[in-house]
């Protein structure tokens, strides 16, 4: 089995090099992926192909990189859970009964659809932990309750329901204020102070915001398969070259012992979950890393494994070793270097670009690369459409974003799910609306 950019250990052990290890899995299985778009849902296609299982992804979109991959058995085109909810939970249910799918691995904020619908034919295959652990995770205030309970270093945080409340905030330092359902950058401001609150700052009782303490210190994500509470995959990387300022488009494996020791605790108090579990973290000197934010789902992370059955191995195998990404592995997403446009630190950032294997080509898997001027095209074409821009139009048909009695439920069953660990308010700071 290729190794090239990972090893395997038992969980107390750590070997500085590769040990290759048989395939423990039982059998092949028929495998759903959740959507087709992202790098990380062809670099994930492959890497179970590779091991002999068979792929096939729904997406909303006609026309995506998997669609064109021989890695994938079959793409469906299927309705937008954003607009149609429903019509894409029955679009699923079909497509797990007519390719016989033994296990779905969400993608993106599509999880949270497929994880709160009553259909069990998708329940009993879902990757994901149950609603209440799965939102508690990716809401930013729920999240840092459970950091707490867990014993784990977080932010000071503050939870604020009208823009009254952010009026109230402590302005002697610096914050980070964010909507709690978020993803990337979007909506995401910097209070400094001595400068006024953004004009543009939409808070209000159907779209809550977190302050953050604005952490300096080195930027780091991790990401992690779990399985039955335990962790199965596991790999850190420093933020370095981004094209928003926070979404990463180089990548390199590094060893932080602190980032393990913080994610197993944080899994563990989840209970006997299976999911994927990524954090976005700070190593502030003299305090260690901090969490400050988590994304219950598959990320770039998943490209420090390519090339590799090391994550098909965690998701299916029956052995109980942990995979991890071997120290150094590198990996780019070639388009997004391209576009990185910062100034300074021009000469790391070009020999990262030429030092490191581009996500996509693949001289096994031409199709992908050779039609992304036929993608791009198209892409654009619907950004017009849509009158939005593309990192937008790309996530926004698959983004979860509850309203009105949706997010009162949400709010009840997370509240009483984190209320179990914590009292109201013990261990984090507050600003009362």
């Amino acid at each position: 089995m290729c190794l090239d950019t990972c090893h395997r250990h038992k969980t107390k052990p750590k070997p500085k090099t590769p040990s290759p290890a048989p395939s423990t899995t039982t059998r092949p299985l028929n495998i759903l992926l959740t959507n087709g778009r992202f790098p990380a849902t062809i670099d994930l296609a492959r890497q179970l192909h590779l091991a002999h299982h068979t792929i096939t992804v729904v997406d909303p979109m006609h026309y995506h990189v998997c669609r064109f991959s021989r890695s994938v058995h079959k793409s469906i085109h299927v309705p937008a859970p954003h607009v149609d909810p429903s019509g894409y939970i029955a679009a699923v249910s079909s497509a797990v009964s007519s390719e016989n799918i033994d296990l779905i691995i969400p993608m993106h904020e599509e999880i949270f659809y497929l994880a709160a619908c009553n259909d069990q034919a998708i329940l009993q295959r879902l990757f994901a932990p149950p609603l209440e652990p799965l939102i508690a995770l990716h809401n930013k205030w729920e999240f840092t309750r459970l950091l707490t309970r867990a014993g784990l270093a977080a932010p000071k945080t503050w939870l604020c329901r009208s823009r009254a409340d952010v009026e109230k905030l402590d302005r002697t330092m610096a914050l980070a204020l964010k909507p709690v359902f978020g993803r990337a950058c979007a909506g995401v401001y910097k209070l400094t102070p001595g400068k006024p609150i953004p004009a543009g700052l939409d808070v209000r009782e159907d779209n809550h915001y977190v302050a953050q303490e604005w952490l300096v210190g080195r930027r780091l994500c991790s990401y992690a398969v779990v399985r039955a509470g335990r962790v199965r995959a596991f790999a850190v990387y420093p933020v370095e070259d981004t094209i928003d300022g926070s979404s990463a488009v180089s990548f390199v494996s590094v060893e932080h012992r602190g980032v393990r020791e913080y994610v197993e605790g944080l899994v563990r108090v989840l209970g006997e979950v299976d999911g994927q579990v990524a954090l976005d973290l700070v190593d502030v000197e003299g305090r260690g890393v901090v969490a400050i934010e988590c994304n219950p789902r598959a990320t770039s992370g998943i490209h420090l494994f390519s090339r590799t059955r090391a994550l098909a191995e965690a998701l299916v195998g029956d052995g109980d070793g942990v995979w991890e990404a071997r120290p150094g592995a590198r990996r780019q997403l070639m388009p997004g270097m391209l576009m990185w446009d910062r100034s300074g630190g021009y000469l790391a950032h070009m020999k990262r670009l030429m030092g490191s294997k581009d996500v996509l080509f693949s001289t096994r898997d031409l199709m992908p690369s050779l039609m992304q001027p036929f993608l791009l095209t198209s892409y654009y074409k619907i950004c017009q459409e849509r009158k939005m821009k593309l990192p937008e139009m790309f996530q926004w048909d698959l983004t979860w974003e509850p309203e009105g009695e949706e997010l009162a439920r949400v709010r009840k069953r997370v509240d009483g799910f984190v209320d179990g660990f914590v009292e109201r308010g013990a261990a984090v700071d507050s600003v009362e609306a």
